[in-house]
């Protein structure tokens, strides 16, 4: 893992780390060191501790100056609240973008939608978390409020660990319900409301599975 000189190398190394996160590639739990991750991607120990510290200021990383730094072990309240907050985000730049897609917007999403059913088909989790991320991202960046979507993809970057296992632990072909279609579908005919509607009904699935979990 080798990153191209920079004047901000911090800033790749967190994007690098940040994109980890979202697509569930570091567990919940895991530790993060300062030494082997300067070794990987060929750079000093600082611009690592200082990509760490931002992730930990956006509650990514849980950790401290001298304290080794590790992803959120989180309570499966914490992991549904989380979620269930996204959804709520998520529903609302749903909304904001519907009115804004194209053609060309709607054929993306057509074919992201595609690459989702046929990862989770495969029983290719890396592959559905990836094109699941990159579905929601298509929608979230034509809402137009720039903010709005900030805050939706901290929260990625807080739930991809948990998204990742429920995924692990779900991907089964039976129990899915292509809620993306459905989504594309309202898009390409501007119903806003239920585009809304759809975005926070496919993130329940998540809340509903951390708080069986918290009830277990």
């Amino acid at each position: 893992m080798t990153v191209p000189p920079s004047e901000n190398l911090s800033q790749r190394v967190y994007e690098v780390i940040r994109q980890k996160l979202i697509l569930g590639e570091l567990k919940p739990g895991a530790p993060l060191s300062i030494r082997t991750l300067a070794e990987e991607f060929g750079v000093s120990a600082m611009p690592v501790r200082e990509a760490l510290r931002q992730l930990a200021s956006e509650q990514a990383l849980i950790g401290a100056a001298k304290k080794a730094y590790r992803v959120p072990d989180l309570t499966p309240k914490a992991a549904a609240d989380l979620f269930f907050v996204r959804s709520v985000l998520e529903g609302a730049a749903a909304e904001l973008s519907a009115r804004n897609m194209t053609e060309a917007d709607i054929r993306g999403l057509e074919r992201l939608a595609e690459e989702t059913s046929a990862g989770w088909v495969a029983g290719d989790a890396s592959g559905y978390i990836k094109a699941n991320f990159a579905f929601h991202s298509a929608i979230n960046g034509r809402a137009g409020n720039d903010d709005l979507v900030m805050m939706i993809d901290a929260l990625y970057a807080r739930t991809g660990p948990w998204l990742a296992q429920g995924v692990v632990d779900l991907i089964q072909v039976d129990r899915i319900e292509d809620g993306h279609w459905r989504i594309v579908t309202a898009c390409a005919i501007g119903d806003a409301g239920e585009v809304r509607r759809l975005v926070e009904e496919d993130a329940q699935w998540a809340i509903n599975l951390f708080i069986n979990k918290r009830m277990s």
